[in-house]
């Protein structure tokens, strides 16, 4: 009778071990960082960069569209730089204050138009991040068209003579 039960017992850990056995090896999804939208982002530092992106309508100026959070507690100027077609660099700056969110690029928000590029949508369009004396990154920023959610917000477009 002893030997009935021990068996039962180990039968019964072994099915509830068997059927939940994997999930003590694999990694839950929910701890995995990602990109919900459309848009790419990094860290640096005391900053985080959240969904960066680029909307154009032709290719040679687009309006960015990023979002920096600045979790330290003092304000930064983040340096924002892109090589145009001419590969001249161009460099312009953002100051985000204290534990708090700099937008740029939204219908409410601050507008950086980046010109003379030559970044048609559908590609990735290289912008170096940087600010302080933390270690920038560049990004590959993803180049949209002004469609759907977008559709307002690429920039204006100047007729050519």
């Amino acid at each position: 009778m002893r030997a009935r039960l021990a068996a039962s017992a180990v039968l019964v850990a072994l099915l509830a071990l068997g059927t939940t056995g994997c999930t003590y090896m694999t990694d839950q999804a929910t701890t995995t960082k990602y990109d919900p939208s459309d848009g790419i982002g990094t860290t640096l530092g005391d900053m985080q960069v959240v969904n960066a992106l680029l909307v154009t309508a032709d290719g040679a100026t687009a309006s960015l569209l990023i979002n920096l959070v600045n979790h330290s507690g003092y304000g930064v100027q983040v340096n924002i730089q892109y090589e145009n077609s001419e590969k001249t660099k161009v460099n312009d700056s953002v100051y985000v204050n204290a534990d708090s969110v700099k937008s740029l690029g939204g219908s409410d928000a601050s507008k950086l138009i980046l010109s003379g590029i030559d970044a048609p949508a559908g590609s990735l369009f290289p912008v170096f991040l940087q600010y302080g004396d933390v270690t920038g990154q560049q990004l590959w920023i993803p180049v949209l068209a002004p469609t759907g959610e977008y559709a307002s917000l690429a920039p204006e477009s100047t007729p050519t003579p």
